[in-house]
């Protein structure tokens, strides 16, 4: 018998129902019980189509019981006696692969073995963690516990694969996901129970119920998944072509197989770094142990996934008993980790000075969990999860085929890279304390490291791309066949994918080069340092023996110093490189210097006011005497105070003293700059001088848009325009506002600026903007309006574009149904989340052959009426967003974020129109550059603002303020913890852009 047969009747993808699977299992059985002489259980070497008979995998009675001395005499002992023997074989034979283990024939079986001996220590670790002492999260003593309920189960799925089907669990595809999705929601509810219990609250600030059993979240996370996988189905139908999908062999596991596994290695990675914070949070720090000791486990995760990714191939058939060897070591570990968390709890019982800190430690980090992350919302995590699982599904099941070569051809030295790397890379980011707001190793920690550091990285290039291209056109003749030619126009074209692919490539691989080059920097400087090689960092004449960096800045580690006594010596090893690597690295720290941490006043994490709607008062507008009048009027510029001039004395005392004085004078000239302060050095200090101005701090106008992140949440700060990804893009100019809503004013700081050039601030008045246009052009504006398209959706191509499978009907109706329906379900569900007034439209910029849907404003006039002084100001946003102005200037948007500007009616604004804007805009822009402690405060809706590039590290901030009567509103959906995960999400996208 075939295994690949059988497996194709019960789990294959390509649509054979599980009934009919089950009818083909049955038979294929009789014919292998025929086939192997009368054997009531076969044996089966893992698909090779041997049957056979042995003592512990089968029973040699008859399949018919012999009478002897008349009719049915001992028939019904003899059954019984053989039903049993039966079922014992069958019980010890459940989780064994046979002699397709990979092992010597002596070992045969050893899995079944040492499966069964980890049962014990499990239900220790149970044990112990019921234990008051150990006070274990009372859902997470639940998940903990429902892990029995997936041990027992593969007993009967075990038993039915082989009994019905002749084959191993891991090859039924029915069988073995429904048995591993119990394991799915063990690890589920086990880490909800730790991060209710770390959080206390909700994401709306209500209090969690630490035991109440989430059955309605798992039912629509279950709900979510399956629908994932059926998209995912369907879209591999679409992209990929069936001569792709027809080498998949018939054993591999299918979407919702795969989910489940994905959703389980997630999910105990989670519980695992929630397990370490935990320890922190009750005080217990031997929760820490535990929670290494789980790491164990994820070399039990990552081992059965790696046999599945390749196709549980019999050539690595020793990876299932390593995983059963895995698991018992795994299990012991745990509940040695358990007994030791029962015994410090009983130790810190017996201390009650120790438990009264314990206590309050609990108190201050539940406060602290709670208020920095507003809460926990599980039903957005349980979304998140669920999308995670059915979307990294569709990558591994279809991502294989991309690489047959790789998965179809199985070693033990590839399985062994695929469980350790990813194993190694997550223990070391949970055991590191899951501290991923780290910096991000550049070019500057590699200068900083002096002539050796730059030698360091010259070196480490001119290796890596001497193997690089030889290795990019060897992949390129192995995949067409043939070496590249240039003269060939086919081959030019082939060259652009590849290319792209390449470039991504190198790109990923920017950390490893970096890494290696400081890892190699102090081998070189020793060899420089033997041929007397002068090493200076500085013109300054500061030598490269100079230990420690300065206060204040970073050591190469990504760290920031404090002090003098910084060791770096301990990053200049591949230790760094492995961090690299696995992507420890991230941005700043926050709470580190120059921002530092929370101020300590009230926390506004879940107290900050809507942005408020934007004040429209747009009709009847004179341009020609508005023009005329502006021009005869001397315009004040922005007002520059030197506060080492004009501030003796306690700086924030002087700003509540001449706050009324300074918002009359704000209103006067736009803007004013306060250069030289030292209150505003910190995100501390900077909450204390908006307060004392009075000034009522509110959400980012684009709060959803993913643009700007929270420096500190609780004091209501952002973190400016600073990402990596976006220090090439030129920032026009803009009012911070949408048509839906437009913050008052707002206030800019500068912690640090840019470290190696550029990221000057700048702003323009819009009332010296609306006196320089030209007339007829402001006209043409004014009168047609202006709309703005904010993101470009071109992924739906693929999935409804016109194929001709009918004829002129799908292109008279299927296509134009499908784009409608598209436009009104994420017009209805996806665009009211951005808080913005979108319509959704398809082919506004005729792009993509009209399948490009765009997510457009709606109509806005460019000029409107200052909501206090009641006089005409351009506002409007079309010097940063029209496309045409943004591909004359440095940009590194990618596509989904591309803006563009259209009139009322969507028809397209002539470019000499955008470039008389963009000359009246240039013409009256200001720089402000800024330094440490300089705060710019801006009045939003008179006064534009913008950035220029920059190279290096560069930390902004800024906090946006409404009007005093508008201070309470909390209605708006980016106020919500949807809006902040929303915030959250986009953020992490754009960040991971380089």
């Amino acid at each position: 018998m075939e295994r690949g047969r059988v497996r194709s009747a019960v789990g294959t993808p390509k649509g054979l129902g599980v009934s009919a699977g089950l009818r083909r299992g049955r038979e294929n059985r009789r014919r292998m019980l025929r086939r192997a002489g009368g054997c009531a259980r076969v044996g089966t070497s893992q698909g090779q189509g041997q049957g056979r008979c042995t003592a512990r995998t089968a029973t040699a009675a008859p399949l018919l019981p012999e009478r002897r001395g008349g009719v049915g005499k001992g028939r019904g002992t003899r059954t019984r006696v053989a039903a049993v023997q039966e079922v014992v074989g069958q019980l010890s034979d459940a989780w064994s692969v046979g002699t397709a283990n990979g092992l010597p024939p002596q070992l045969e079986g050893i899995e079944t073995q040492l499966f069964q001996a980890s049962l014990l220590p499990e239900l220790l670790y149970l044990w112990f963690l019921s234990r008051p002492e150990a006070k274990t999260p009372p859902l997470a003593n639940t998940g903990a516990r429902m892990l029995l309920l997936f041990v027992f189960a593969t007993i009967p799925a075990g038993i039915a694969a082989k009994v019905q089907f002749g084959d191993t669990l891991a090859n039924v595809d029915v069988l073995h996901g429904t048995s591993e999705s119990l394991l799915t929601f063990s690890n589920l509810v086990l880490a909800l129970g730790f991060s209710r219990a770390l959080f206390t609250v909700d994401g709306e600030g209500k209090e969690l119920d630490l035991g109440a059993f989430p059955a309605k979240g798992i039912a629509k996370f279950v709900g979510l998944i399956a629908g994932v996988c059926g998209l995912g189905f369907l879209a591999s139908n679409l992209l990929i072509d069936s001569s792709t999908l027809d080498m998949e062999p018939s054993n591999a596991l299918s979407l919702p197989t795969w989910a489940v596994h994905v959703s389980s290695v997630a999910e105990w990675t989670l519980a695992t770094s929630l397990v370490w914070k935990f320890a922190e949070k009750s005080g217990n720090q031997a929760w820490k142990g535990l929670s290494v000791a789980m790491c164990l486990n994820l070399l039990n995760a990552y081992t059965p996934c790696t046999w599945h990714a390749f196709y549980n191939s019999p050539a690595i058939g020793a990876l299932v008993p390593l995983q059963a060897l895995l698991t018992l070591t795994g299990s012991s570990a745990r509940a040695f980790a358990a007994y030791r968390v029962c015994e410090e709890g009983k130790r810190l019982e017996a201390q009650p000075e120790a438990q009264a800190n314990t206590t309050d430690k609990e108190s201050s980090s539940s406060s602290s969990s709670s208020s920095s992350s507003g809460g926990f919302d599980e039903g957005g995590f349980l979304v998140k999860l669920a999308l995670f699982a059915g979307v990294g599904a569709f990558g591994i099941k279809y991502g294989e085929l991309l690489a047959p070569d790789f998965f179809m051809d199985p070693s033990y030295v590839k399985a062994l890279a695929l469980i350790l790397l990813p194993t190694a890379a997550t223990a070391a980011l949970i055991t590191n304390g899951g501290d991923g707001n780290k910096p991000k190793l550049s070019m500057a920690d590699v200068k900083s490291f002096g002539v050796a550091g730059t030698v360091s990285y010259i070196i480490t290039e001119l290796a890596f791309w001497a193997v690089a291209f030889p290795l990019a056109f060897s992949w390129y003749r192995v995949a067409e066949g043939s070496w590249l030619d240039l003269s060939n126009a086919a081959d030019k074209a082939k060259l652009l994918g590849a290319g792209t692919v390449f470039i991504n490539g190198v790109r990923l691989l920017v950390p490893l080069r970096l890494a290696a080059a400081l890892a190699l920097a102090p081998t070189v400087e020793k060899g420089l340092k033997g041929l007397g090689v002068d090493l200076k960092k500085s013109e300054d004449g500061e030598s490269e023996s100079s230990d420690a960096p300065a206060p204040g800045s970073k050591n190469f580690e990504g760290e920031w110093a404090d002090s003098a006594e910084v060791d770096n010596e301990k990053t200049f090893s591949f230790t760094q490189l492995a961090k690299n690597l696995a992507g420890f690295q991230k941005n700043r720290d926050p709470e580190g210097p120059p921002l530092g941490g929370p101020s300590g006043l009230e926390d506004l994490s879940s107290r900050l006011p809507d942005c408020p709607k934007t004040r429209w008062d747009s009709d009847g507008v004179d341009i020609d005497a508005v023009q005329k009048q502006y021009q005869e009027e001397d315009i004040p510029d922005i007002l520059t105070i030197n506060a080492k001039e004009s501030i003796t004395g306690d700086e924030e005392e002087w700003l509540r003293s001449n706050r009324e004085d300074l918002k009359k004078k704000l209103l006067k000239h736009g803007a004013i700059l306060i250069k030289g302060m030292e209150t505003s050095k910190s995100g501390a200090g900077f909450r204390r001088v908006y307060e004392a101005l009075d000034l009522d701090v509110c959400l980012d106008p684009i709060h959803t848009s993913g643009l700007r992140k929270f420096a500190i949440e609780q004091d209501g700060i952002y973190e400016e325009v600073n990402k990596p990804g976006l220090r090439q893009h030129y920032i026009g100019l803009h009012n911070e506002s949408t048509t839906n809503r437009t913050a008052a004013f707002g206030a800019f700081v500068c912690f640090l600026p840019a470290t190696e050039g550029g990221g000057d601030f700048f702003v323009a008045d819009g009332k010296k903007i609306l006196r320089d246009i030209d007339p007829k052009v402001l006209k043409e504006l004014y009168d047609k309006k202006i709309r703005i398209s904010v993101s470009n959706l071109d992924f739906f191509k693929p999935i409804i574009e016109n194929r001709n499978l009918f004829g002129d009907f799908d292109k008279e109706v299927l296509v134009p149904r499908a784009k409608e329906d598209l436009a009104k379900a994420i017009g209805s569900t996806v665009a009211p989340k951005f808080d913005m007034d979108l319509e959704m439209v398809w082919g506004a910029d005729g792009a993509n052959d009209g399948y490009r849907l765009q997510a457009i404003e709606l109509p806005e006039t460019p000029i409107n009426r200052h909501p206090i002084t009641k006089e005409p100001v351009w506002f409007c946003n079309m010097h940063n967003h029209s496309r045409f102005l943004r591909d004359n200037r440095p940009c590194t948007v990618p596509e989904v974020g591309m803006t563009e500007t259209f009139f009322g009616d969507l028809s397209a604004i002539p470019e000499n129109v955008l470039e008389e804007v963009d000359r009246a805009s240039r013409k009256n822009i200001v720089p402000t550059p800024m330094q440490a402690g300089d705060v710019l405060l801006v009045d939003n809706y008179r006064m534009l603002h913008g950035r220029d590039i920059f190279q290096g590290d560069r930390l902004h901030a800024v906090s946006w303020f409404t009007w005093p009567e508008e201070a309470n509103i909390k209605e708006a959906v980016s106020n919500t913890s949807e809006g902040n995960n929303l915030n959250k999400i986009l953020n992490k996208y754009v960040d991971s852009l380089k």
